[in-house]
């Protein structure tokens, strides 16, 4: 043509190249959708492998909990007074709420002794005085704070997603709190009484971004 010029392609050269890129825009697609789909199951198979399952404790009580208890009931007897004269035999009688009594009982009976007070093993009846311990007080409070994603499972997944935890806090501190009476055995006229004791102790564990952790508590020694 004048002024110019033209370059014609056969229709199946065109077609040829049409469809050469439908097929690499295709096979983009799919790779793409595969590549997906591979990181959705590694990210799926990862997180399930983080769950474990295990017990936290196979005691009635967690031995943190015990360690609290005992504490706090120690931490009560720190300020006790006697309120009569020591080097008599004394039994000792505990009365409370809670299904504690005995292992308190052993508690006051060791800070008696060392009082200087004669607590015999085998109650012969021959004691002088009857120590009478109300508890008025002996077990933990419980607070806990979460701020995540719970643990997840399923019967239709074959993984179970862990907790995971963008905040996390477990507050636990035990409270005692006591009195007790000195009673004549042979009259039970009472002979003096003491004063409300009380006492505490904590433990407080924290979790936040999921992997960071730190515990704050007032046990001596530390738990390790």
């Amino acid at each position: 043509m004048r002024g110019g010029s033209s370059i014609t392609l056969p229709m199946n050269r065109v077609r040829g190249l049409r469809m050469n890129v439908t097929d690499r825009n295709m096979r983009c697609t799919l790779a793409e959708r595969s590549w997906v789909m591979l990181c959705s199951v590694g990210l799926m198979l990862g997180m399930g492998g983080c769950a474990v399952s295990y017990d936290t404790t196979n005691t009635p009580r967690t031995a943190t909990e015990q360690l609290v208890l005992a504490q706090a009931f120690q931490r009560s007897l720190i300020d006790a007074v006697v309120p009569v004269r020591p080097g008599q035999s004394v039994a000792v009688e505990t009365t409370g709420l809670t299904a504690d009594q005995g292992y308190a009982n052993a508690l006051i009976e060791r800070w008696l002794s060392r009082e200087g007070f004669y607590v015999p093993k085998d109650k012969d009846g021959k004691e002088t005085l009857v120590v009478r311990v109300t508890l008025d007080a002996f077990g933990t409070l419980h607070n806990q704070t979460f701020f995540g994603m719970p643990a997840l499972s399923s019967a239709f997944i074959p993984f179970a997603v862990p907790k995971l935890s963008i905040y996390e806090a477990s507050k636990q501190r035990g409270h005692a709190r006591l009195s007790m009476d000195f009673l004549d055995k042979k009259t039970g006229q009472l002979v003096g009484s003491t004063s409300t004791y009380e006492g505490d102790a904590y433990y407080n564990h924290y979790v936040f971004l999921f992997v960071f952790s730190t515990t704050l508590s007032d046990l001596v020694p530390p738990i390790p």
